[in-house]
């Protein structure tokens, strides 16, 4: 309970300094995938490079379910931008991600007599440091290296330095 409690206030002063973001000029949709990402079809917002605002957020999330079995991910992280030029940016970020997975037993199922309902989930949280390279002047590969603190199933796994990556198309 107390690692809930710890996760929920990270959460809340994340969203918070997401919310306070003013002057959004450029929105990017893509895809994105990594510990503090999460994994899935992705939208992002950062300050117009003119305004002197510097703070973006990114939102990340894909749902998987069937009868039988499910998996949903899903991310939320700030972006702030060190130097943005005309062919890409430096930023570090500070993001969460979480994944949970199940496989369920049918009832109606009589061929699967070895079958074993198990359910996992899994919360990526820390800073990172990365680049976005721009290309074709609307589309950019964005890759990170996060320092994240990893719990899976209620238990700490470690701390990771496993890479998120995207590629969005800028308006």
């Amino acid at each position: 309970m107390k690692n809930f409690k710890i996760i929920l206030f990270a959460f809340i002063i994340l969203a918070g300094t997401l919310f306070s973001t003013v002057a959004i000029a450029e929105s990017s949709l893509g895809f994105a995938l990594g510990t503090t990402r999460g994994a899935g079809v992705t939208y992002r917002t950062l300050p117009d490079k003119d305004s002197g605002a510097k703070l973006g957020w990114q939102f990340t999330g894909l749902p998987y379910v069937t009868p039988e079995s499910g998996f949903i991910s899903g991310g939320i992280s700030a972006i702030y931008a060190l130097d943005r030029g005309k062919h890409g940016m430096l930023y570090a970020s500070l993001g969460i991600g979480a994944v949970k997975a199940w496989e369920n037993c049918l009832e109606t199922s009589d061929e699967d007599e070895n079958c074993k309902e198990e359910s996992h989930w899994g919360i990526g949280i820390g800073p990172g440091i990365g680049f976005e390279l721009r290309f074709w002047s609307n589309f950019g590969l964005a890759l990170d290296v996060p320092l994240a603190v990893v719990y899976g199933d209620g238990e700490f796994k470690g701390i990771y330095p496993v890479p998120n990556t995207s590629i969005v198309y800028n308006w």
